[in-house]
């Protein structure tokens, strides 16, 4: 029996740049220079122009800005893409992860990082929270993020949290819409 993978086509297709609204067409023209091609996440977002054209911001604010170094945030997006096991942010951001410092065996490592020696205490800090936050924020007390305040100043924390959300609604996005990996 062959262990090949099954892949399923997405529930929408991604828009092409000549299908896309006239005002996201230059995020198109920036994607596809930086990636090679328009990742089919955006081209998909941009179904809903104006979304997308929110979302680039927010993006990029709370991913690319801020006093949390890469590694960490990357940290917590993959950690965030295994918990819920999302293919193609867990693609993308080992790539990403590894510019920014991440290292294959943290990667691999990733769905026991708390027995890992892959890890320092402030990686599995930020771990621990990226899965907290991810399985039941709700739940989350401030006993919980005691750990976390060693490591993190508040705002810190507050854009940690962010890279956690923004991890969250990417995942469910492509997951919901069945989004084939195409990046990473």
């Amino acid at each position: 029996m062959s262990s090949a993978t099954v892949t399923h086509q997405p529930i929408v297709a991604p828009l092409t740049h000549d299908k896309a609204a006239a005002e996201v067409q230059p995020i198109f023209d920036r994607l596809t220079q930086a990636f090679g091609h328009m990742p089919a996440f955006f081209a998909t977002m941009a179904r809903s122009p104006e979304a997308l054209l929110h979302f680039m911001p927010l993006y990029g604010a709370v991913i690319n800005k801020g006093s949390v170094e890469a590694k960490y945030k990357e940290l917590a997006y993959l950690k965030t893409a295994l918990i819920n096991g999302c293919e193609y942010c867990f693609k993308a951001h080992s790539a990403s992860g590894k510019k920014s410092g991440v290292t294959e065996e943290q990667i691999t490592h990733l769905a026991f990082y708390q027995r890992s020696a892959a890890f320092d205490e402030k990686e599995k800090a930020t771990l621990l929270y990226a899965e907290r936050v991810t399985r039941g924020a709700s739940a989350i007390r401030e006993g919980a993020i005691h750990e976390l305040k060693k490591h993190y100043s508040d705002d810190q924390i507050v854009e940690l949290t962010l890279t956690i959300c923004i991890a969250n609604f990417t995942n469910r996005f492509n997951d919901a819409l069945m989004i084939t990996p195409d990046i990473g």
